[in-house]
């Protein structure tokens, strides 16, 4: 807990890894999952990719060796909101809508939160806020606002959704509500809720740059603080998406600079896509192409639609060409087909995935004429190429999960 404060305060980035660190690595004592999943969401505001994710998997085994099943959809929800921000969505969106998967079926279902945050907030970015409305809009938690990340996250995701559908007045009230909460939270890491960047985004597209002044240089102070490349980027960003003419092409390149060198390459293509933007804005055709093409091809790679549609728009207005930028048709599968198809191309008969999935023969093969009709497959061989092309993960709840369910 005391890692997750010195995260939250956002004074010294160096310190909290290495207080993250200590958590995980006690002498003698077993972690159990808030451990491991607390000392995750801390390195991940620092960026510890890689040491974040390996204490993600190890608290989500924990949960399957313990039938936890709250608290293994806690940690999925989690690190679907990780992932997010690391700019995979097709794996964001497996692991959210498994979480909410998981959810339906649970008594307590109604008071979590998590996993409708994060798949809301996955299909933002892929272009459906309208889905995403309507998942928040099931959120009926008593006092959300008493659980910090919970209602922070969910603020975010209700802005951005509310942007997205073109209501932008009500957006900047969602973002200056975050704000003012998190405030009196005292928690002032840049990168936990960055909703600081989002507001000048909308500050910015809608013509009122000046009004961002205050908003700006506040984010940019906690960006400061905290230092690594993320935050630093976001914080060039944001001062380059408010300020007009040669100085604000300027912050944007080194937003660019900043953003490219951090693990966040959703907010990479987005840096690209405004830096683009503001380059066409000054003549530059060229030299918009470059970054708006760039920001196509990287927000693609990452699933971000939404993004990758804009920057492809603005790239034909710059006189580039560019294909039409559609979805993958793998995403038209559900949690459970996603399964089945990943098993049946490993190599798995139907029968071992009947048994693995506590299902029917007959259900397997239910599923698998609905995949191949999905895919525009027409044979199991073919499965392996299509799901390795498009990166499927593993969206089912595992076996364990209705093993709980049947202990009660």
């Amino acid at each position: 807990m005391m890692t997750v404060l010195s995260g939250m305060e956002g004074n010294s980035a160096e310190r909290t890894v290495r207080q993250a660190r200590r958590a995980q690595r006690p002498s003698g004592v077993a972690l159990g999952n808030w451990s491991l999943l607390f000392s995750a969401f801390t390195l991940s505001l620092a960026d510890e990719v890689e040491d974040a994710m390996e204490a993600l998997d190890r608290s989500l085994r924990y949960g399957q060796e313990n039938a936890a099943v709250w608290s293994y959809v806690l940690t999925l929800s989690t690190r679907a909101l990780m992932l997010h921000g690391l700019g995979a969505m097709p794996d964001a969106l497996a692991d959210a809508q498994t979480a909410v998967e998981i959810t339906s079926h649970e008594r307590w279902g109604g008071h979590m939160t998590m996993p409708q945050i994060a798949l809301a907030t996955v299909l933002i970015d892929r272009g459906e806020p309208e889905r995403a409305e309507e998942l928040l809009g099931q959120v009926t938690r008593p006092n959300l606002d008493g659980f910090v990340m919970e209602y922070h996250w969910y603020l975010m995701a209700r802005a951005r959704a509310r942007w997205a559908l073109g209501d932008g007045r009500t957006a900047l009230r969602l973002l200056l509500d975050c704000g003012s909460s998190l405030e009196e939270t005292g928690f002032a890491n840049p990168c936990f809720i960055p909703w600081w960047a989002e507001a000048a985004w909308v500050y910015a597209a809608e013509k009122r740059a000046d009004e961002a002044r205050d908003v700006v240089d506040h984010g940019t102070e906690l960006a400061r603080r905290w230092g690594t490349p993320r935050a630093l980027g976001l914080g060039a960003l944001a001062r380059g998406m408010t300020t007009r003419g040669e100085t604000g092409i300027g912050l944007l390149t080194e937003a660019v600079a900043h953003l490219s060198a951090s693990p966040a390459r959703a907010e990479h293509a987005r840096a690209e896509f405004m830096l683009g933007t503001a380059l066409l804005d000054a003549g530059d055709s060229r030299g918009a192409r470059e970054h708006l093409r760039a920001s196509a091809d990287l927000a693609q790679s990452c699933g971000a639609l939404a993004l990758a549609k804009g920057a492809r728009r603005r790239l034909v207005a710059a006189g580039g060409r560019m294909r039409e930028i559609t979805g993958s048709p793998v995403d038209l599968l559900t949690g459970t087909e996603r399964k089945v198809a990943t098993l049946a191309a490993a190599g798995a008969g139907n029968r071992e995935i009947a048994q693995s999935l506590f299902v029917t023969v007959r259900t397997v093969e239910t599923h698998l004429t609905s995949v191949y009709r999905k895919l525009g497959l027409t044979q199991r061989a073919e499965l392996a190429s299509v799901l390795r092309t498009q990166s499927v993960p593993h969206p089912q709840a595992p076996a364990w999960v209705s093993a709980a369910r049947g202990r009660g």
